[in-house]
């Protein structure tokens, strides 16, 4: 029988409401803490949302809706002088495209390469659908899809707006009941721009180029580079969930400010002649170093024309144009002469280790650190397409020879010490430090020459290194080295170009007094190395006055509307010698040109009827080993300022390495400046000696068997002018007129290298007209004139008839209606007969 308990006696029923309470309380109670916790979090959410991270999100949202874009700035133009376009930008686009939302498009593999091949064939650049297939589709290394990758780069509008209508059309098929299906394609495009230079090699050692972020990596480009490139833009708008600018959106718009224009100094026609000549000069003489030359206004600085041959393609920078070079490179076994180009364009040290074994290697090596090493092949790529970028004027030392007598003479002169009437003795060797077996040495003039006594314009005349010497030793180093302070030779020029080397090697006043034989080879201009353009600089300084001017490229810089924003303006460093001391200089420089006396060591610079004073110069590459035939390798330069009464031009030219017979600047660089000068002298209005009578007869020298170059300086000499027909490679075969003719003062030769048989022209009817605008018809004809009567008179007959064909440099005589019936009488015929490749100095 059950025990009693203390437990009331509850009935079931009850038992039951207990239990069923008990449950909805904890029921309740369960709700209500999960409302709690939902609304906590709710309201966290709204806090975190609203208030602590609300700049996160606004920020986020801002960069979903707002389509945030970049508009580069259109690069400057460069012109020249005359407002020729050297160079000049041009708007392209670049197609973008974003892999992580074609990814989340759903795209099948087969959808996306028939839209890579789409692509491929819009661009037409050669790139293949795989290529792009592959940025369509791009990851990352965790296998993320990329958010912005480049499609292509530099794309014309008409081709850009066609990959963006295709991206735009190019959808899925639409869902059920829909219009337009999911877009499978998202690309846009960026404004961007191309650099282009029109003119290709011409003048590109100046104006450098553009790297491939459009910012410039050499020459004026690199220089001026903040003042061409401008300053970016930015357009900010809001978007559709495509991306697509909304038309009702809000936008902001910062229109970009374009980069200025340059204006040089540099003159296209005047450069053109320049390149012309040196290049011409590089192939006659097979000049293994590269050539350069600059033409700069004596008084101002301004340089007109400035090049370094062989030259490069700035639209295609990277391609090596020397033919020799890139001839070498295609070889795995070199020879000697291989080796002998190679260290004389790219310098012996730097192509030591690679021309060691005679061979070049396409294979990469390891060093010792276990670092890979590029291919020799790769290596001399490299050499060669750094050494055709460089501005051998400003870039390169050189060693200047005899060209730096005139920085002695002018010590000598200004310091007071000597005179015009200062003499030295010559006796063709000079031994100094006799009996010392450290510092023992003979110096001797070239060839052995024996100048005896002799003041300093005949010293200059005949280079005398001896008399040089005696003069360096006579002003102490410490004078010497002011003056060569003073001209800047132990600073940079300053010119408006980057690059320009700081480094120079002079002997300072302390090295020349301990070692006397550096006071005596700096004397002329040995073991001396500078740049071309501070020779040049120095020279100006010599010609102007004596004042040493800032030379420079830009004259000036201008907006978009064409203000000028700068202005260069001449800038005189300081006065180097005194306006007598230059005076006293310019007339023994004319003298090695023209002048009295049967001698001039520069006559192959001469053009008949200007007054032009020049130094020539030929430096032994003291720091290279001898050449093959025992002979040490050579610089040769010439300066030469005119008109000599008041200089304003100044042509330097340079020869690293020729290869001549004659191996004296005074028979190869002389007459290259000579040329040079025959052209640009009538060009810049130069004007001609006074006493200097153009009019009468001539009779033509023959030149047969001559270099363009050497016909040329003939030609100069006698008041020819001269045109080329054929390569300028080779001698002359056949002129025209002939050997022997008697021709008009101021006529031209026609010169053939090529074929003996004349080019021909028609001759055009010239009655009636001036003779001024006549003698321009004929002459643009290629024929010659001659005037029987007042040329300012009108043509009443010629005696060639009009509509015949007639030889190159046919003469046509011009009846003038204020003229008698027979030609006046014409002064005696001027013969001269010379052979420039004979000349010595």
């Amino acid at each position: 029988m059950p025990q009693p308990t203390n437990q009331p006696n509850i009935p079931p029923r009850r038992r039951r409401a207990r239990a069923d309470s008990g449950m909805k309380a904890r029921t309740m109670f369960c709700v209500a803490v999960f409302i709690i916790a939902g609304f906590g979090l709710l309201i966290y959410q709204l806090y975190a949302l609203q208030l602590r991270d609300a700049e996160l999100y606004r920020t986020e949202a801002v960069t979903q809706q707002m389509k945030d874009i970049t508009l580069p700035a259109l690069r400057g133009s460069i012109y020249s002088v005359n407002g020729k376009l050297l160079a000049k930008s041009n708007t392209v686009w670049n197609i973008v495209a974003d892999p992580s939302s074609i990814a989340k498009s759903g795209a099948t593999e087969a959808q996306l390469r028939t839209a890579a091949q789409e692509l491929a064939d819009l661009l037409a650049d050669g790139t293949t659908a795989d290529a792009l297939y592959e940025i369509l589709t791009a990851k990352n290394a965790n296998g993320t899809p990329y958010q912005y990758r480049m499609l292509a780069k530099g794309v014309e509008k008409p081709v850009a707006d066609a990959i963006v209508s295709y991206a735009d059309t190019y959808r899925m098929e639409p869902e059920k009941d829909g219009t337009t299906g999911k877009r499978i394609l998202y690309l846009s495009t960026e404004q961007a721009s191309t650099r282009s230079y029109p003119y290709g090699e011409f003048l590109a050692s100046v104006l450098g180029f553009c790297n491939s972020d459009g910012e410039g990596a050499y020459g004026l480009e690199k220089y001026y580079n903040e003042t061409l490139a401008g300053t970016p833009g930015r357009s900010v708008a809001e978007t559709d969930v495509n991306g697509n600018a909304l038309a009702s959106g809000q936008s902001d718009l910062h229109e970009a400010i374009d980069g200025n224009d340059l204006y040089l100094t540099i003159d296209e026609n005047v450069q053109a002649i320049v390149e012309q000549y040196l290049t011409e000069a590089m192939n006659t003489f097979t000049v293994h170093g590269r050539g350069s030359a600059i033409v700069m206004n004596v008084k101002t600085g301004a340089i007109l024309a400035m090049a370094s041959i062989e030259q490069f393609d700035p639209n295609d920078p990277y391609k090596i144009t020397d033919a020799k070079m890139t001839a070498i490179l295609d070889k795995e076994e070199i020879d000697a002469e291989d080796i002998d180009w190679l260290e004389g364009r790219l310098g012996e040290k730097a192509v030591k280790d690679i021309i060691a074994d005679g061979k070049i290697s396409r294979d990469k090596t390891v060093d010792e650190d276990g670092n890979e090493v590029a291919s020799e092949y790769t290596q001399l790529q490299g050499m060669m397409r750094e050494a055709q970028w460089k501005n051998k004027n400003i870039t390169e030392l050189y060693m200047p020879g005899s060209v730096f007598k005139l920085i002695t003479a002018s010590a000598g002169l200004d310091s007071g010490i000597m005179s015009t009437s200062q003499t030295f003795y010559c006796g063709g060797s000079l031994t100094v430090n006799e009996g010392s077996e450290l510092w023992e040495h003979t110096y001797r003039c070239a060839n052995g020459e024996v100048h005896y006594e002799q003041d300093m314009a005949g010293a200059l005349n005949h280079s005398c290194n001896l008399w040089f010497i005696q003069a360096a030793e006579t002003l102490k180093p410490q004078i010497f080295y002011d003056y060569i302070q003073a001209f800047g030779f132990t600073q940079p020029t300053g010119i408006d170009l980057p690059n320009e080397t700081r480094w120079t090697s002079v002997y300072n006043a302390e090295q020349m007094a301990e070692v006397d034989t550096n006071l005596y080879t700096a004397a002329f201009g040995q073991n001396e190395s500078i740049t071309p353009m501070q020779m040049a600089t120095a020279v100006a300084a010599i010609a102007n006055g004596g004042y040493l001017v800032t030379p420079y490229v830009v004259d000036s810089v201008t907006d978009k509307d064409g203000n000028i924003v700068t202005q260069t303006e001449t800038s005189i460093r300081r006065q180097v010698i005194s306006e007598e001391v230059s005076r006293q200089l310019l007339s023994m420089m004319e003298n090695n040109v023209h002048g009295e006396g049967n001698y001039h060591s520069c006559a192959n610079a001469y053009v008949a009827g200007y007054r032009i004073g020049g130094k020539s110069g030929t430096a032994e590459r003291t720091d290279r080993h001898l050449r093959g035939d025992g002979d040490y390798y050579k610089m040769m330069s010439f300066a030469a300022v005119l008109p000599i009464d008041d200089p304003e031009i100044e042509v330097f030219v340079l020869l690293d390495d020729p290869r001549w017979f004659k191996d004296y600047a005074s028979q190869v660089v002389a007459p290259v400046v000579g040329n040079i000068i025959s052209e640009i002298a009538p060009y810049l209005g130069v004007e001609q000696d006074a006493a200097y009578n153009p009019t009468g007869t001539v009779k033509v020298q023959t030149c047969l068997e001559y270099t363009w170059t050497n016909a040329q300086v003939t030609l100069n000499r006698l008041g020819l002018k001269h045109k080329l027909i054929g390569p300028s490679s080779g001698t002359i075969v056949y002129q025209y007129p002939v050997g022997g003719s008697v021709v008009p003062a101021g006529s031209t030769v026609y010169l053939y290298t090529a074929t003996d048989q004349n080019a021909m022209t028609t001759v055009p009817d010239v009655t009636g007209k001036t003779g001024t605008f006549a003698e321009q018809m004929l002459r643009a004809a290629n024929l010659n004139v001659q005037f029987s009567g007042d040329s300012s008179g009108k043509v009443v007959a010629q005696d060639v008839q009009s509509g015949t064909t007639a030889a190159y440099g046919t003469i046509v005589t011009l009846t003038m209606d204020t003229g008698a019936e027979a030609p006046a009488e014409e002064a005696p015929a001027v013969e001269e007969n010379i052979d420039p490749a004979n000349e010595e100095g």
